[in-house]
């Protein structure tokens, strides 16, 4: 069942058709309640479909013409409340509902503490971060639940073998200590052997069911300078696709993009974003 609390929006990408006939259906998350550094990503939803409005739908590295594929639809935005627990219920069940009617949920952030409450929806899937920070500290700034303890906490639901985390390359001594046996490969290793450690990564998850968390924080600030923590050393936009395209023929079952914040960005941050879901999309469509 389509989520009760929405707010129309313009549909990603002009591609939107109904609820019922879509498969893959997007919902703009405008949480922004533990920004610390930079605020601003309840903006992101919207500006991200800005963007996509401007892009080709015509994927010439996937040969596929997505206004031809149907199968999207876009709910706008979840209106949230001024309590993160609120909020969070209100999420996990809009994406339950999503889930319960067969379809696949994308989420537009927000920033990455929505992960938490979307998860909560799943059964058990393997999670995919691709992210600059390992997110797993125990708390941060006095608070057990935010962008920066968001991994930590799912780890309070799900075992650690099903955390796969993905170009990232900076933590605090704490999440260094206590995420050495959860699976992880910087962005040098990305950079150096990609494709083995999308092999890997295909081999581990298999037919598993896969959620897939895209901070754009993974990629350097020369290319998405408004995020919320940027992170020097990163990956291009050219690299980024590449690993989603790796991606292709595992079961993904949902996805968010994350921490985009429009008052620090010139588009060039929001065209990359919605450039990846575009990727995403030509590999599930």
């Amino acid at each position: 069942m389509a989520p009760t609390f929405v707010s129309v929006k313009p549909g990603f990408g002009g591609l939107e058709g109904s609820y019922e006939e879509a498969r893959v259906v997007f919902l703009g998350i405008p949480l922004d309640s533990t920004s610390s550094y930079r605020s601003g990503s309840r903006f992101a939803p919207s500006r991200i479909r800005e963007a996509s409005l401007n892009l080709e739908t015509h994927l010439m590295s996937l040969g596929v013409e997505l206004a031809e594929r149907g199968g999207i639809a876009d709910l706008g935005d979840l209106l949230l409340s001024s309590d993160l627990a609120e909020d969070g219920r209100r999420i996990e069940e809009a994406v339950r509902g999503i889930l319960e009617d067969g379809k696949l949920p994308a989420l537009l952030g927000g920033e990455h503490t929505l992960t938490l409450f979307s998860l909560a929806a799943f059964g058990d899937v393997y999670l995919l971060q691709l992210d600059a920070h390992r997110d797993l500290r125990e708390e941060y700034l006095g608070s057990r639940i935010n962008h920066a303890t968001v991994m930590r906490r799912v780890l309070d639901r799900v075992g650690p073998e099903r955390l796969i985390q993905l170009g990232v390359r900076s933590c605090s001594s704490e999440e260094a200590e206590f995420g050495k046996g959860i699976r992880f490969y910087t962005t040098e290793q990305l950079l150096e052997e990609g494709e083995s450690v999308l092999r890997e990564v295909r081999r581990e998850v298999g037919s598993s069911p896969v959620y897939l968390t895209l901070d754009l924080d993974v990629l350097d600030p020369a290319f998405a300078p408004a995020v919320s923590t940027p992170e020097p050393g990163g990956l291009s936009t050219l690299d980024l696709l590449r690993i989603l395209r790796g991606l292709r023929g595992l079961n993904l079952k949902g996805f968010d993009v994350v921490e985009v914040v429009p008052p620090f960005d010139t588009g060039i941050t929001a065209f990359a974003a919605a450039r990846a879901i575009y990727e995403l999309l030509g590999i599930l469509l």
